[in-house]
């Protein structure tokens, strides 16, 4: 019986062995059997893609929420507590829940039970899911790990499907051409559930519109079927119109910065305008103005301290929307940038876009699973103004010293560095205000 947390975070930290793909889903749905099949309870919609999926979870989420439903939230990874990942509302799972859960799952994951061989992730999933049929959800977001086709989430038959974007990413495991990423990711179109896609690329969309034909799944496309127009930077928000069909949204305001954070909400819209219209739901658009406004997402261009901009940017294509919303919003300072990674990640593509930019960078190390050295980080990157700084504590109090007026810092490369550099930074903004 565990009887903490750290206990339970410890056992399924040492069940997270690589085990074949294929058998993800008959492992975990043999699980759920014999649970009674949690998943199977509550309704949802079910979000893929490569990035964006927080972004887009957490502002339809918000609309759901203005408009008095009970909402759970699954997502990955988490920044500081495992319990983010589970969550309703705006509140996550306790403690105590999490360890009774736990203790009901236990049995199964022995040797020689259906469980045996069981990961990290598809105990969470084990775990959300019979949450939320406990607590009776009105509807559950549920967010993909990595992929779709073979992700332990996709097990449910969501009411939606949504997918927010496509590029080379977890090429290890899902592929290395868009058309291979695309078909994991778009796996998880159940026949006839309506799919919602903001993804561009040609060779993508070509792949999510054979798949949703041949589930004869209705599919609605950003550029193509609803659209966005008039965005404009404000200090502090910006502002859009959104219209699809007869629907016609303007002067919506949104918190969250970044084109690419309008085109995340216009999906959470078009999910609830699709709620409206497949499934009886009443989203008013009192509650869709309401969400957009109060919806963030940390470690997504979040300013914790002024003009310090924390950004969880781990691949080429979240790195180009950082660095163009940089463009909009500070095009005439000096950037300062603090960065680690991941070795899985596409490092040198990610520095040669930061190179072009920075006015310096600081390269450090974190020391979590798959971290990628310092050293060779460094040694990747060809910007005259290059540092190596091995703590990551010094790194971001050294380069905190170049800030003035002409300047910000950036601090990037992976969300287990703004896991580590948030609270760090949020303690020193809290510190200024005492």
């Amino acid at each position: 019986m565990f009887t903490s947390v750290d206990k339970v975070i410890e056992f399924i930290y040492s069940m997270d062995q690589k085990t074949e793909r294929n058998g993800r889903l008959s492992r975990i749905t043999a699980i759920l059997s014999v649970l009674g099949n949690p998943h199977e309870a509550f309704r949802s919609v079910h979000i893929a893609g490569s990035n964006g999926k927080g972004s887009t979870l957490n502002a339809l989420k918000e609309i759901l929420i203005a408009d008095g439903l009970q909402v759970g939230s699954f997502i990955s990874p988490h920044l500081e507590k495992v319990n983010e990942r589970i969550m309703m509302n705006d509140v996550m799972i306790t403690d105590d829940q999490f360890v009774q859960y736990m203790n009901d799952i236990y049995p199964l994951l022995e040797v020689g039970q259906v469980g045996e061989g069981s990961n990290f992730f598809e105990i969470l999933t084990v775990i959300a899911f019979m949450y939320y049929r406990d607590m009776k959800v009105d509807i559950a977001l549920i967010e993909t790990g990595i992929g779709g086709k073979f992700d332990s989430t996709n097990v449910i038959t969501p009411l939606l499907s949504i997918l927010t974007s496509i590029s080379l990413d977890h090429t290890q495991i899902l592929g290395d051409t868009i058309e291979a990423i695309t078909i994991e990711k778009a796996g998880i179109i159940k026949p006839m559930v309506p799919v919602i896609s903001a993804v561009k690329a040609k060779q993508a969309v070509q792949v999510i519109e054979n798949k949703a034909t041949l589930e004869q799944a209705p599919i609605i496309q950003l550029y193509k079927d609803f659209f966005i127009e008039n965005v404009m930077q404000e200090e502090n928000e910006q502002r859009f119109t959104y219209q699809f069909n007869e629907n016609i949204l303007a002067n919506l305001l949104l918190k969250m910065k970044g084109h690419h954070q309008v085109e995340n909400a216009s999906l959470a819209i078009s999910a609830a305008l699709l709620l409206n219209k497949y499934y009886g739901f009443s989203i008013s658009e009192d509650s869709i103005r309401h969400g957009l406004i109060t919806s963030s997402w940390a470690a997504r261009f979040e300013e914790v301290l002024p003009n310090v901009i924390i950004d969880g940017a781990h691949n080429p294509a979240g790195m180009e929307v950082l660095l163009q919303t940089i463009h909009q919003r500070y095009a005439t300072k000096n950037i300062h940038v603090v960065f680690t990674a991941l070795q899985d990640k596409d490092i040198n593509s990610v520095l040669h876009m930061l190179d072009e930019i920075a006015s310096s960078i600081t390269v450090t190390e974190i020391h979590v699973k798959n971290a990628e050295v310092a050293k060779v980080i460094f040694e990747a990157t060809s910007h005259p103004q290059k540092e190596l700084v091995l703590n990551w504590q010094d790194a971001l109090d050294q380069t905190l010293e170049k800030l003035d007026d002409s300047s910000i810092v950036l601090v990037t490369g992976s969300l287990y560095f703004m896991s580590l550099a948030r609270p760090y930074l949020m303690q020193k903004a809290q510190a200024k205000v005492v």
